[in-house]
């Protein structure tokens, strides 16, 4: 049952499954948060997010308060699962986390302009997976294994 044909081919493939439907929602609450780091005055909200990316990258999307929650709501819902492969979900949250980390430091430090920088790129990445089901983080992968593969043989 892997459907790992809208993944970039150089993306991690696991054994493991993943509601694409539980992703997809983690990816509208993200870009709802970071959107609202980047527009209005409460910048502390994007160190709930960069909390919850640490807890799915380092102890897994079983303890994640969020994704908890976001269960929750498909089971009431009777919401249908959609399951694809974990490994890419899984590379695109370390990306996730990374991302998170540079605003929150960025907010801290005072580097306001650098902060939105990352927000918007970020905006514009989890965009794409909310609401068109493109993982960017994927095909960032595999354009820098093409490069890396090409300075391998010259």
């Amino acid at each position: 049952m892997r459907n790992n044909k809208q993944y970039a081919p150089s993306c991690e493939i696991s054994n493991e499954l993943i509601n694409s439907k539980l992703t997809r929602l983690y990816a509208i609450i993200t870009f709802s948060i970071v959107l609202l780091f980047s527009l209005s005055p409460y910048k502390w909200i994007i160190y709930i997010s960069a909390t919850d990316f640490a807890i799915r990258v380092f102890l897994g999307v079983k303890m994640s308060p969020i994704c908890n929650l976001l269960q929750i709501y498909l089971s009431v819902s009777h919401t249908p699962t959609h399951m694809v492969n974990a490994g890419p979900k899984k590379f695109a949250g370390r990306i996730g986390f990374a991302f998170t980390i540079l605003m929150s430091v960025f907010h801290i430090v005072g580097w306001t302009i650098l902060a939105n920088g990352v927000a918007y790129f970020s905006l514009a990445a989890i965009g794409l997976e909310a609401f068109a089901g493109f993982c960017v983080a994927c095909f960032m992968h595999q354009q820098w294994q093409k490069l890396k593969n090409r300075k391998q043989f010259n």
